[in-house]
């Protein structure tokens, strides 16, 4: 199945509708980038047909897509790194326009693309002028995944967060693995193992506070047994301490009668 196919037969346009100083050149930069976006999800439309259905009308969801495949180049001397507060704000303001409007609209084909390419314009901006959505919640730049520890404090704090950057890393690693170069060794694709691995350990009730059940459990057994010859106990000593192994299994505390001594 094309990515076509997902939305209809026409054809991506671009808005060359000229505005503030820099509008035409953030939307070539941000419709090139777009386009690229659209190709690389074609390449796993399998995995990325829920997730383009789901941006249509999930704002966290287009940033996710974003955060995992946006890349763009912009000339050094490109007048778009030398505009006054005034006209950023109001290109900002521009393009969450273009952005309400296309989601008002039938998400034809078209009319995707150039919803990305707002949602790209826009993240450009704030990228080159330092002016994040909110002061609060997980950001990090493009392509990263690397986290400091305040990315990863907000992550562990909002559970859905995590669960949406661990499926933009395996949504890398899976289109990672489809190119024809892949290696193991790359070092990107350690990176995203790692990185995953690490998002994965700070869900709530998931490995990590399976692990540290486990070792518990193992501490308190290895005390209950300490000095023991399992081999030597009469058949009511056995049966106790077989009690008291199944009352641990199943959450519970020993008694206070129940002590290693009473066994020996």
């Amino acid at each position: 199945m094309s990515i076509n196919e997902l939305f209809g037969t026409n054809e991506a346009s671009i808005n060359t509708h000229r505005g503030l100083p820099g509008t035409a050149e953030l939307t070539a930069v941000a419709h090139n980038a777009a386009v690229r976006i659209m190709k690389a999800m074609e390449t796993d439309i399998e995995v990325f047909r829920p997730r383009i259905q789901k941006s249509t009308t999930d704002t966290r969801e287009l940033d996710a897509i974003l955060d995992e495949l946006l890349e763009y180049t912009i000339d050094d001397e490109s007048v778009l790194y030398h505009l006054d507060d005034e006209t950023v704000e109001g290109m900002l303001k521009s393009q969450q326009s273009k952005r309400s409007r296309s989601k008002s609209k039938a998400m034809t084909l078209d009319n995707y693309v150039n919803l990305l390419t707002a949602a790209i314009a826009e993240r450009i901006l704030r990228e080159i002028y330092n002016k994040p959505k909110s002061a609060g919640g997980f950001q990090r730049s493009s392509g990263s995944v690397d986290y400091t520890i305040e990315q990863l404090e907000a992550l562990g704090n909002d559970q859905e967060a995590l669960r949406r950057e661990i499926r933009n890393i395996q949504s890398k690693k899976s289109i990672m693995k489809s190119k024809a170069d892949f290696d193991e060794a790359d070092p990107r694709w350690q990176a995203l193992l790692k990185a995953e691995q690490q998002l994965k350990d700070m869900r709530v009730g998931g490995r990590t506070a399976a692990v540290v059940e486990v070792d518990k459990t193992k501490d308190a057994l290895s005390e209950l047994l300490a000095g023991k010859d399992i081999s030597k106990m009469k058949s009511a000593e056995a049966h106790e301490l077989l009690e008291m192994i199944a009352a641990m299994a199943n959450g519970s505390e020993p008694t206070d009668n129940d002590t290693a001594e009473e066994i020996q």
